[in-house]
């Protein structure tokens, strides 16, 4: 496919995704829900949100020194970053939960690298078992691309009751999670 055919291709890819996006707006009308009732928004920033994150995430370093990091592509979200917003950190397969609350301690930083944007973060709530995203009735499914879900404070307050009623992990089974996942 030549660089014509290409942007050929997608621009109409681009104009069936604007379809869907009016789709789901018109449905979301008809249901009575504004763009600003829904639960959650991928990359996208907002006082509570979800970050994806590999299961290295359970590293000595990680639980000592949490960053978020993002992608290239996401530099426009990590900018939008400030401190004193929270983030659940979500671990992604095979964990597939929601196991602690962080809060954003540092504005928008640059390291060289595949995920070269960052934010410094303190974790609020230490990992716990975890909360899957169908024990709070969010239907997220985390897709290549997807690094960050705005969610709202009412789902927020939900998810940390329950993260608060689980005991944190001990040092032994973070231990054990950080081997298993170090190649993460």
């Amino acid at each position: 496919m030549d660089i014509n055919e290409r942007v050929v291709y997608l621009e109409k890819a681009f104009e069936e995704l604007k379809g869907r996006v009016s789709d789901m707006e018109k449905l979301l009308e008809s249901k009575g829900l504004a763009k600003e009732e829904v639960e959650f928004q991928s990359n996208t920033v907002d006082d509570f949100m979800i970050k994806i994150v590999y299961p290295g995430i359970f590293a000595p370093h990680n639980r000592i020194d949490p960053k978020a990091a993002f992608p290239k592509n996401r530099k426009k979200v990590a900018e939008q970053l400030t401190p004193g917003q929270y983030m659940f950190m979500y671990a992604t397969s095979p964990e597939k939960r929601i196991i602690g609350l962080t809060k954003i301690v540092s504005n928008m930083k640059v390291m060289e690298g595949r995920w070269p944007f960052y934010v410094d973060l303190e974790w609020v709530i230490n990992p716990k078992q975890g909360v899957k995203f169908a024990d709070v009735g969010l239907e997220i499914r985390p897709r290549v691309g997807d690094t960050l879900f705005s969610i709202t404070e009412e789902k927020a307050r939900e998810i940390i009751s329950i993260l608060e009623s689980q005991p944190d992990l001990d040092k032994n089974t973070l231990d054990y999670l950080g081997e298993k996942y170090s190649d993460l």
